[in-house]
């Protein structure tokens, strides 16, 4: 046998090899036989069938399990390489760069043989805490010290991958959520019905905020769902899903479908189970856990679950870590290239999504592709001005318009290599031209994805191994940018693997006229930065399960797409194919649409998709009144042009003037938001009002079980409500404009929140020295109150003593003369249509000096007497005639007292007042 000597160890086995000097054959099997864990061995070549792999380190280096002394043999024999490895070919990149240093226990993703077998040995051993399972790629996520891992589990043969469970972190929120960015609005108008609904989002990550109304009737409760709440959360199923009920803002891109949470606590996949009793179609994740460049134990489990549930969409935001370097993997040093944040987004069969600006500008912090084996990553990029979180929650959003779209016309839910494949194809190129490594195949685009849908470019197929299946295709003359994309959901490669493509198909395009052919466009994936930033070229593609061929000017004709079964592992193959073209002199205004407003005197970004070339004339109108100039000369190549609305409010058009031809936009608003607030909120009845506008009327909306109602229209800027007969609480107002349709509406409130109650909250009054009395009226709204008067009660009835017009404040304070003894006291609220309301009488006792106070007196024949006290301990009350008989005593217990006098004669009597027998008081009464 051959002798194996240092030169032939290749650079990709060094940190694995288990000796470092020649040996022979004999001294290679000898060393196997000795040293623990060396039934795993490093092999180059052609690996007999039936030999357990259990890495790929290259094309062809393996790391391979031997069973046998007789399987050993016959790997050396055929094989030039055989050489035990140690245990760190189980180890991450990262991992092999060192070890965790704490002491304190640590989460981590281990791939096994056999899951069973892992639970069975561990499940009750103190040292080691198993959370969760991922059956199909046979991963598991567990806590426990590093010194534990590396003498036990390192070790382990059931155990052929480590790596450390990184903590999730969101990635930013966003701030400039605008629907006209990725055509949302636009697809919104020409399809309302597509919408999401009977469809579910599943937000991973914390837990969003369920009471929000944007989701009312829609939260779908999880048992996987996160115990903690954040705003991140509620932003992101916002923007994938909100219902605008809270205002225009809050209406997200598939604004019908359900909601649902999990916890991204857990890195594997969540159970198949739940997600399909939930009826999850995408799963949006916006968070990651650092610059991770493999293919990790949670990629290979989302390649897993994906390929087994071929309708399932995962969409990864990719990161906001694009000006930082790998210092790890094939691309390691290279700084701002191949800096995804997370392992799992290195998997194949999800979208991961990088962030633009609202001009489709890729944006600094957005995470840079390649992925760790040259594939093309991110595929897709959105709106994102704060992070790609956003970015993420609208692609989720979008592909859940798919989906809808998609069912309504089959009735049945699209695979996910279609879905993926219609939104890449009908992506808008932006950045630099064609496919790259910051924006993948562009800005995605919701219009023309389900444009692609309803128009039927599409076919779909399945393929075995050298097999071509053919499909073919009518191009017009007038046709422009004709654009064809394919993918396929690949199976699950191995963790660790050192590229992830399982299954290996390409595409072919011929014009059948002229025979000419295009293959798909490549990037150069070569680790070297000049290299990752050349232009795309034609090339076949071994790489990626997405390709795409893209034809400026195509020539009319027939055309036959061949796709072939190139490499097949696993067969057969399903594949997906969406397609597009242009017309030449094509022009479409997308923002604004039916159903936007502009608001006054605020710059707005026009939007519009177009092959015109050269410049335009645009102009506007209001009320179709006259046409007047927004620009003279417009870049048509720009696709948009930012635009100061007037001061003003009505409907409002645009026209585009192109040589002959002209394009009228539908027609929209322009209006602000009218501010609505509580007016009172009574017991029995409530009022909410709101600001004027130039309007003849106003249509008053209340939250329904799911969204907005209509409740009326009116003329007047306030609605008084029942209590009993309208039991909502949510409204808000849009004005009405000419031709019918509705301006902005105001933001949403709960009238019962703004502290405002009926016209009386509270009126106190207190003494103030020996003469006065401090008058406290709490309002509790302002709203039409004209006057307040401050009233007295006398032997007259109540007369004014103070008023307060205009009134300005909800507390109104006056301090005014109390007689001797008690006085009591009002106050009157008086509304501008003449409306009164009355406050409870209140009472004031001033001493002035003295102890006692018996009153009224003169007192009439069968009324009551009254006593103030102000010490009544062992104080006595007794009644004399003018003979000095004692006609009646009472013995005082409180400050004031009323006692109840026997039937008198008219006339003089005399009252006497002790304490402890101790006269204090003695005073003549009359009686009437």
């Amino acid at each position: 046998m051959q002798q194996l000597s240092a030169q032939i160890i290749h650079p990709l086995l060094q940190p694995f090899v288990a000796v470092n000097k020649p040996v022979s054959s004999s001294a290679v099997q000898q060393k196997a036989d000795s040293v623990y864990g060396t039934q795993f061995y490093a092999v180059q070549g052609e690996v007999p069938a039936g030999t357990t792999i259990f890495r790929r380190l290259s094309r062809d280096i393996f790391i391979v399990g031997i069973r046998s002394v007789q399987e050993k043999e016959n790997l050396l024999q055929r094989l030039p390489i055989v050489i035990p490895v140690n245990n760190q070919w189980k180890l991450s990149p990262e991992l092999l760069q060192g070890l965790p240093k704490s002491t304190q226990p640590v989460a981590w993703l281990l791939s096994v043989t056999d899951v069973s077998a892992f639970q069975q040995t561990y499940s009750s051993n103190k040292n080691i805490l198993l959370h969760q399972s991922d059956d199909a790629t046979g991963t598991w996520r567990v806590t426990a010290t590093t010194e534990w891992i590396k003498n036990n589990l390192l070790p382990d043969p059931n155990i052929y991958f480590i790596a450390v469970a990184r903590k999730p972190f969101t990635e930013r929120e966003l701030t400039g959520f605008d629907l006209s960015t990725n055509r949302i609005n636009t697809a919104h108008r020409n399809w309302p019905s597509t919408n999401g609904k009977g469809l579910t989002i599943s937000i991973k990550e914390n837990k969003m905020d369920t009471a929000d109304i944007d989701f009312r009737g829609r939260y779908l409760f999880s048992p996987a769902a996160s115990a903690s709440m954040q705003t991140h959360a509620t932003t992101m199923a916002t923007i994938a899903a909100g219902a605008g009920n809270t205002y225009y803002t809050g209406k997200g891109v598939a604004w019908g479908a359900n909601i649902s949470s999990s916890d991204f606590a857990n890195l594997l996949p969540d159970k198949t189970s739940e997600l399909q009793q939930l009826t999850v179609g995408i799963q949006n994740h916006s968070y990651g856990v650092g610059i991770e460049n493999y293919y990790g134990a949670d990629a290979a489990a989302y390649d897993a679950q994906l390929a087994a549930n071929p309708t399932l969409m995962h969409v990864f935001s990719a990161g906001n870590a694009g000006t930082q370097t790998s210092n790890s993997g094939n691309y390691t040093g290279i700084a701002g290239f191949a800096n995804l944040s997370g392992s799992f987004k290195m998997s194949k069969n999800s979208i991961a999504v990088g962030a633009t600006d609202s001009f489709g500008m890729v944006a600094l912090p957005s995470s840079r592709g390649p992925a760790f084996d040259g594939r093309l990553k991110p595929e897709l990029v959105a709106l994102g001005e704060d992070g790609s979180s956003g970015a993420a929650a609208i692609v989720s959003g979008i592909a859940a318009l798919v989906q809808d779209a998609w069912q309504q016309k089959n009735n049945t839910r699209p695979a996910s290599s279609l879905t993926k494949a219609i939104l890449l194809n009908s992506a808008e190129d932006v950045g630099t031209a064609g496919i790259d490594f910051a924006s993948g195949y562009g800005a995605v685009n919701a219009f023309r994805a389900l444009q692609t849908i309803q128009d039927t470019k599409v076919f779909q197929g399945n393929i075995a191994a050298s097999q071509i299946q053919t499909h073919t295709i009518e191009i017009p003359a007038n046709a422009r940018k004709l654009k064809l994309t394919l993918c396929w959901t690949d199976p699950a490669a191995q963790a660790n693997t050192f590229k992830a493509l399982v299954n290996d198909l390409d595409m072919e395009l011929i014009h059948t006229g002229s025979t000419q052919k295009w293959l798909p466009w490549v990037l150069n994936s070569s680790p070297v930065k000049d290299s990752l930033q050349l232009l795309p070229v034609r090339k076949r593609d071994s790489l990626n399960n997405t390709e795409q061929i893209s034809i400026e000017i195509p020539p009319a004709g027939t055309y036959q797409l061949l796709i072939k079964g190139t490499s097949l592992s696993v067969v057969p193959q399903a594949y997906s194919i969406a397609w597009q073209y242009d017309t030449l002199d094509h022009f479409m205004f997308t923002y604004p649409v039916k159903g936007d407003n502009l608001f006054p005197k605020q710059t707005h970004t026009i939007r519009w998709q177009t092959t015109l070339p050269g410049s335009g004339v645009l102009q506007y109108r209001i009320n179709t009144g006259n046409w007047k100039p927004i620009t003279t000369s417009i870049d048509l190549s720009k696709n948009y042009v930012q635009w100061q609305a007037p001061d003003s409010i009505g409907a409002l058009q645009l026209r585009l003037l192109h040589g002959a031809k002209e394009w009228v936009t539908d027609t929209v608003t322009v209006s602000a938001s009218l501010p609505i607030n509580t007016g009172l909120n009574c017991i029995d009845s409530f009022l909410v009002y709101w600001q004027r506008a130039q309007v003849n009327s106003y249509r008053v909306y209340t939250l329904g079980a799911q969204y907005l109602k209509p409740l009326t229209v009116t003329t007047d800027t306030l609605l008084l409500q029942s209590k009993q007969n309208n039991p909502d609480q949510y409204f808000t107002v849009a004005p009405i404009l000419p031709f019918s349709i509705e301006g902005a509406r105001s933001y949403t409130f709960n009238y019962t929140q703004q502290q405002v109650d009926c016209y009386i909250s509270g009126f106190i009054a207190d003494p103030v020295g020996t003469s006065q009395a401090r008058l406290s009226l709490q309002l509790g709204t302002l709203y039409r109150v004209s006057n307040i008067v401050f009233e007295k009660l006398t032997a007259n009835g109540f007369i004014p003593i103070q008023t307060i017009s205009p009134v300005g404040s909800k507390q109104i304070i006056i301090t005014t003369e109390a007689n001797k003894g008690l006085t009591i006291f009002r106050a009157r609220i008086e509304l501008v249509n003449g409306q009164i309301y009355y406050t409870n009488q209140e009472q004031v006792i001033q001493f002035a000096g003295q102890s006692y106070y018996v009153f009224p007196n003169p007192v009439k024949q069968g009324a009551a007497l009254r006593l103030l006290a102000e010490d009544t301990d062992d104080t006595v009350f007794m009644l004399y005639d003018l003979q000095g008989r004692m006609i009646t005593t009472y013995k005082i217990n409180g400050l004031l007292n009323q006692i109840t006098l026997p039937l008198l004669q008219k006339g003089i009597y005399y009252y006497t007042i002790t304490k402890s027998s101790v006269r204090m008081l003695s005073q003549k009464l009359i009686v009437l």
